[in-house]
C-alpha cells in the first residue's frame, strides 16, 4: 500500500483521505527512503595575509652566527674597509675639487675608481658568503661553482643597466617639456642660453617627483633576484622575483625600508661610539671605524637571510594558492 507524503496515512486512491490534501505523492513503502541532501553551511576560511615583519628579528639573530662561520672573510673586508678608511679617503678629502692638470686628473680619477672597485668587491662577497650560508640552511648540498656566481652577477647586471634605461628614458620624457617651460624668454622670442636658479630646482624636482616612485616600484619588483636564483630559479630570477612580489609589493618594500632603518641606527650608534672613544684618545677613532664597518657587515648578512626567507615564504603561498 502507498503512504501519502504529506501525513504518512496509508491510501488507496490518488487522494489522501486523512489530512484531504489534493494530488498527494505517494511513496512505496518496500522502496528505499528517499534521502534529501541537506544543504551544508561552512564557514569560509580566512586565510591569512603574509607579514614578513616577523623575520627581522629572527635574521639579526641568525646573523652573528653565520657572521662566525665566515670569521676569517669578515676580518679580511673589515681590514680593506679600515686601509681604505685611513689612508685613502682622507687624502681625497684634502681635494676639495679635482685638478685641472691632465696627469694630477687622471691619478685622482684613478683614485676614486680604486675605491669604487673595492667597495663594489665587498659588496659582491659578502652577499655571496651570506647567500652561501642563507641557501644550505634550507638546500644542505648547496655550493658555490664559478659558473653560478658569474650567472648570478651578470642577472644583476642585466637588472641594473634595465633600470638605468628605464629611468633614464623616463627622466629624458619629463625633462625636456620641464625645461621648455622654465627657460624664460626674451623679447624677440629666442630662448635664453640658461635656466633661472628656480627653474633649475624646480627641474630637478620634478624628476625627482617622477623618478623616485619609478625606482621603489621597479627596484621592488626585482629585489628577489638573488634570493629566486638560489632557490632554483635560474633560468629567469628577475621573471621569478617580479611574479612572487604580485599582490606583496608594499610588504616587500617595507620590509626593506625597516633594514634600512635598522642600518641607520647601526650607524648613528657606531659614530656615538667612535666621538665618545675619540674624546678619550684620537687613536682610537679606529674602534668606531671597525664597528661601523661590521655593523653593516652584519646587517647585510639579516638582510640577505631575510629577504631569502620571505622568498620562501611567498613562494609557499604562490604554490598553495593564496594570493596576495
Amino acid at each position: 500500500m502507498p503512504f501519502c507524503t504529506q501525513c504518512g496515512s496509508g491510501v488507496s486512491g490518488e487522494s489522501c483521505s486523512n489530512c484531504g490534501a489534493e494530488n498527494p505523492h505517494f511513496r512505496d513503502p518496500n522502496a528505499e527512503p528517499e534521502i534529501v541532501p541537506t544543504p551544508s553551511v561552512f564557514a569560509p576560511v580566512k586565510i591569512e595575509h603574509l607579514r614578513p615583519w616577523g623575520l627581522i628579528e629572527s635574521s639579526l639573530a641568525l646573523a652573528w652566527p653565520r657572521m662566525r662561520k665566515n670569521a676569517v672573510w669578515a676580518i679580511v673586508i673589515i681590514a680593506i674597509n679600515l686601509l681604505v678608511t685611513t689612508f685613502v679617503l682622507p687624502k681625497m678629502a684634502l681635494v676639495s675639487k679635482p685638478p685641472t692638470a691632465p696627469a694630477e686628473l687622471g691619478h685622482y680619477y684613478g683614485k676614486i675608481a680604486i675605491v669604487i672597485l673595492i667597495a663594489l668587491a665587498e659588496s659582491f662577497a659578502i652577499k655571496f658568503l651570506a647567500l652561501g650560508e642563507a641557501a644550505r640552511a634550507r638546500i644542505p648540498e648547496f655550493r658555490w661553482t664559478p659558473g653560478s656566481i658569474g650567472a648570478l652577477i651578470g642577472w644583476w647586471l642585466l637588472a641594473g643597466i634595465g633600470l638605468s634605461l628605464v629611468t633614464g628614458i623616463a627622466a629624458t620624457i619629463v625633462l625636456i617639456p620641464a625645461v621648455l617651460m622654465m627657460i624664460p624668454h626674451t623679447g624677440g622670442g629666442a630662448a635664453a642660453s640658461a635656466v633661472s636658479p628656480q627653474g633649475a630646482f624646480m627641474i630637478g624636482m620634478t624628476v625627482l617627483v617622477v623618478l623616485a616612485p619609478l625606482v621603489m616600484l621597479l627596484g621592488t619588483k626585482i629585489a628577489l633576484i638573488a634570493p629566486s636564483f638560489v632557490l632554483g630559479e635560474r633560468s629567469n630570477p628577475i621573471g621569478a622575483s617580479w611574479k612572487l612580489t604580485g599582490g606583496y609589493f608594499w610588504e616587500t618594500l617595507g620590509f626593506y625600508l625597516l633594514y634600512l632603518l635598522v642600518g641607520i641606527g647601526i650607524f648613528v650608534i657606531s659614530l656615538g661610539i667612535r666621538a665618545f672613544v675619540v674624546s678619550l684618545n684620537k687613536n682610537l677613532a679606529a674602534i668606531g671605524d671597525f664597528l661601523q664597518i661590521a655593523g653593516s657587515f652584519w646587517l647585510q648578512f639579516a638582510l640577505v637571510e631575510g629577504m631569502l626567507a620571505w622568498t620562501v615564504m611567498l613562494r609557499e603561498a604562490k604554490l598553495s594558492g593564496r594570493q596576495g
